[in-house]
């Protein structure tokens, strides 16, 4: 979920919703005037004018549905890095030139074209208004950020093709990214500009989605603490196992002169032993394949193609059956194009720090009835 809930929102912010935009603003020198104002802020990383509205795109006879309609400057890609990193372009455009477009990869598949073939757009320029736009445009470059709901809902053209599509039917918007998006808040608060534009952070545009997210990932959270309980009582019957094997040997200890306290002592060690070693292999191997999840997900993958081919190919020669379809473990045309992951080393110490006191906590029952064990009790039932 940490790897989840940080790759959207970083596609969010470049792609997006950015970090802060401005928008209704009617008039291109406004936006020109937020542009100019906000480029020296040693805060703002970037900031560009962009337009936006909803269109549909056509060719080979089938239609996309709505999409977001873009228009962002010609020279995006080299003026704004972030914003190329995560459009992940398929040619590496560095600019979008005039009637061009560039699409993302599902899309295009829909629309059954490629880099270099043209598509038809149809847009209502004002939704007050029926007052319908078309265009011939050239596709220039596919794109892929990774996240297939959000790769349907976008397309690019430039600032001037726009212009000459649409004039003044649709209003501009100023994109700001920052330095640091936690700032967002204090920034927007202090650079208003209320007279000709409306605000919105990325907060607002994503609240109920990373809301969503925020709420899974207690969920999960919830269930690792399951697993660490389960964990725990498999330790207490460890341990009370241990202590019923053990009972001649801790008879002789307390003969000896042992008394209940060190005999408790050496069952919360052992308890506290078998925790830490289950932590540190558990912790080891789950690095491991957080690292490298996609990678074993795929190998997985291939090992079952193998296996149920390898079945195939010695049942067809007794019976006639047909061929198995390929295991795709995890579908990239179903949301994401990889599962994205990120450590993180707190949670992974809090956790850790949890499961080894629960060890500890659950070897006490055995260990104090280890410790009422009385020598003649033993030495009686032999």
């Amino acid at each position: 979920m940490n790897g989840y809930i940080r790759g959207r929102m970083q596609i969010q912010f470049e792609v997006t919703s950015f970090h802060l935009a401005y928008f209704d603003i009617n008039e291109k020198r406004d936006a020109d005037f937020i542009v100019d104002k906000l480029s020296g802020d040693k805060e703002v990383k970037s900031v560009f004018i962009y337009r936006e509205t909803k269109a549909l795109l056509s060719a080979n006879g089938v239609n996309s549905g709505l999409v977001y309609f873009r228009a962002v400057p010609r020279d995006i890609f080299s003026y704004d890095e972030g914003f190329a990193n995560y459009l992940r372009l398929e040619g590496k455009t560095s600019q979008i030139g005039d009637d061009e477009i560039v699409l993302s990869r599902k899309t295009a598949s829909k629309l059954k074209v490629s880099t270099g073939e043209y598509i038809y757009l149809t847009a209502m320029a004002l939704e007050d208004k029926a007052k319908i736009k078309f265009k011939r445009l050239k596709v220039a470059d596919l794109f892929s950020t990774g996240f297939i709901e959000l790769d349907e809902q976008m397309s690019y053209i430039n600032l001037e093709t726009c212009e000459e599509i649409f004039g003044r039917d649709v209003d501009y918007s100023v994109a700001v990214k920052l330095n640091d998006y936690r700032d967002t808040l204090s920034f927007a608060r202090n650079h208003k500009f209320n007279s000709f534009s409306y605000q919105s952070t990325w907060i607002e545009e994503n609240f109920n989605e990373f809301t969503a997210l925020k709420f899974e990932k207690n969920v999960i959270a919830f269930i690792v603490l399951l697993v660490v309980i389960v964990a725990a009582l498999n330790v207490l019957t460890a341990i009370h196992i241990a202590v019923l094997e053990k009972i001649k040997d801790v008879g002789i200890l307390k003969a000896t002169g042992y008394s209940p306290r060190n005999i408790i002592l050496i069952f919360l060690l052992n308890g506290y032993y078998i925790g830490f070693i289950g932590l540190f292999i558990g912790v080891f191997i789950g690095l491991f394949v957080m690292s490298n999840l996609n990678e074993i997900i795929v190998f997985f993958g291939y090992l079952i193609d193998y296996y149920q081919n390898f079945i195939y190919t010695i049942l067809k020669n007794f019976i006639d059956i047909a061929r198995p379809e390929n295991v795709e473990i995890f579908s990239k045309d179903f949301y994401l194009d990889k599962i994205y992951t990120d450590i993180s080393f707190w949670e992974i110490a809090l956790v850790g720090f949890v499961a080894l006191h629960f060890s500890l906590i659950a070897a006490i029952i055995p260990s104090v009835k280890a410790g009422r064990v009385k020598p003649y009790e033993v030495i009686r039932n032999g």
